[in-house]
């Protein structure tokens, strides 16, 4: 290297330097195997740069996340919180590190340097990357991925309930309860509780589903449907987040969410786990998330009680993807708007002082925005356990 660089002339010298030192952050090639295709067969040929930016969002997110959470951090501890009900250092020392190993996880998959048990995951723009089967249709070979064929005695092929046996069922389920699923990427079977495409069917509230993680799968799936990479019909939205410059108070962190929020939230499910991760009804709540307490809701006060609002723990912070997510954008508004802080999940004046003191902001690249913010997607997970479909 040294005769190398020996006979570069001094500019170019630097330069070359600057390119061998400089990071080089995980694609999102590199850290998922991206189904290829159209959405008709799950793929995700037509989203490509659109996940690109979702991916550039996500490492933007973490970092300014874990700026927040530096125990020197100036800012920092009124978002930390708002979200985790978390004392300033020194305080709550043990929680802090459980949320700062999290996001440091999430950051070290990000870039490449960790790979999930099981594998590298697959990641797919729509449900369309399973086939619904019956019980009694002809199975599928694991081995070869094709169908059984008739045995040369005239023998009939296996079925899919003579050859598929799902892990995880409840004590006392029967298996012909769920409905059978094969996927030819994985060459595995799957089972689910509902008939039918996944990303086609909305909640019972009307909510759509945006995004899956799967972790009962060989390796680990994320699906991001294909409405959600499309936007909704009739609204302007974010496909990525443009976070503008803020020039007034009251502005909700909801107002600058984006469609790649989708993305960095089922990152959450795919380095902590689907069990460890489980979400319910009010899981994406912003009122919910941004109201937490050291303390379950059952040892609450009687008026917390009778108030009839749930309330969240600091514990279930800790495992909520969407508790993260929703911090993470809050840091990063916080970081771009030196004169506003965003640790009430409402835009708010400083004082004079408090900009001046504020930590040097190291996360947000700017995004050439000069507007505020409109309304974006709210993430969206599947209702259920890990052994579901998708």
């Amino acid at each position: 290297m040294a005769s190398f660089l020996h006979r570069i002339p001094g500019l170019w010298k630097i330069l070359l330097l600057i390119i061998l030192v400089h990071p080089v952050y995980g694609s999102i090639d590199s850290v998922f195997n991206v189904k290829q295709g159209s959405v008709q067969v799950g793929g995700c040929n037509q989203y490509r740069g659109k996940l690109n930016r979702w991916w550039t969002d996500a490492r933007r997110l973490v970092d300014a996340a874990l700026l927040y959470l530096e125990d020197d951090s100036v800012d920092g501890p009124e978002y930390v919180y708002t979200f985790f009900a978390l004392d300033p250092p020194p305080h709550d020392a043990k929680y802090r590190q459980t949320a700062r190993e999290t996001l440091e996880a999430v950051r070290s998959f990000i870039d490449g340097d960790t790979v999930p048990e099981g594998g590298k995951p697959w990641l797919f723009c729509s449900s369309k990357w399973v086939e619904e089967l019956k019980w009694d249709d002809t199975a599928y070979d694991p081995e070869t991925g094709e169908k059984y064929p008739d045995g040369d005695d005239k023998t009939k092929a296996p079925k899919v309930k003579d050859v598929f046996e799902p892990q995880g069922l409840a004590p006392g389920q029967d298996k012909s309860e769920g409905f059978p699923f094969w996927s030819s990427d994985l060459k595995q079977y799957l089972i689910d509780d509902e008939s039918g495409d996944y990303c086609s069917k909305d909640f019972e509230d009307g909510t759509q589903h945006y995004g899956s993680t799967n972790d009962g799968t060989t390796p680990t799936t994320v699906t991001i449907c294909a409405q959600n990479l499309q936007g909704k019909k009739g609204k302007t939205q974010k496909d990525h987040i443009k976070l503008g410059i803020v020039r007034t108070e009251g502005s909700s962190i909801v107002n600058f969410r984006a469609q790649s929020m989708t993305l960095f939230h089922e990152l959450f499910h795919v380095v902590l786990g689907v069990e460890r991760t489980t979400e319910h009804d009010r899981s994406y709540d912003l009122d919910y998330i941004a109201n937490p307490r050291k303390e379950d809701a059952e040892q609450e006060g009687d008026d917390e009680k009778e108030s009839g609002k749930d309330i969240i723990s600091t514990e279930e912070t800790l495992t909520n993807p969407e508790s993260y997510t929703q911090y993470a954008l809050s840091c990063m508004l916080g970081q771009k708007n030196k004169g506003y802080s965003f640790a009430s999940t409402m835009s708010k004046r400083k004082t004079s002082e408090a900009v001046k003191g504020e930590a040097t902001d190291a996360g947000d690249r700017g995004d050439g925005e000069n507007a505020e913010g409109n309304e974006g997607s709210v993430t969206e997970e599947i209702k259920g356990a890990s052994t579901s479909t998708i």
